[in-house]
C-alpha cells in the first residue's frame, strides 16, 4: 500500500466506497513481490471473492480477486500534500 490511502479490507469499507462513488485503487504483486498499482476505478459490484471495478480511465470494466489484490482509497491527508 502506498503513502496517503487506506486499504480497504472489510466489506463496510467496500459497500461505503461503492455507495460514495469514491476511487478506488487496485493493487497486484508484481515478479518482484511488490504491490504496484494496476488499476483504478469506481465499484460497480463485489461479494466474498471478487470486486468489479468501472475504470475511472476508459470506462472498461473489470473483475479483481479479493485475494490476490488490494484495495485502497486517498484519505484527505493525501489531498493535502503538495505535489
Amino acid at each position: 500500500m502506498i503513502y496517503g490511502t487506506k486499504l480497504l479490507e472489510m466489506d463496510i469499507e467496500l459497500f461505503a466506497a461503492a455507495l460514495s462513488q469514491t476511487e478506488v485503487y487496485i493493487w497486484g504483486m508484481d515478479h518482484n513481490d511488490v504491490y504496484v498499482q494496476i488499476g483504478r476505478g469506481f465499484i460497480e459490484k463485489y461479494n466474498q471473492d471478487q470486486v468489479k471495478i468501472r475504470s475511472s480511465l476508459n470506462s472498461c470494466t473489470m473483475i479483481y480477486s479479493r485475494e490476490k489484490c488490494e484495495f485502497s482509497v486517498k484519505t484527505e491527508s493525501a489531498e493535502e500534500q503538495p505535489k
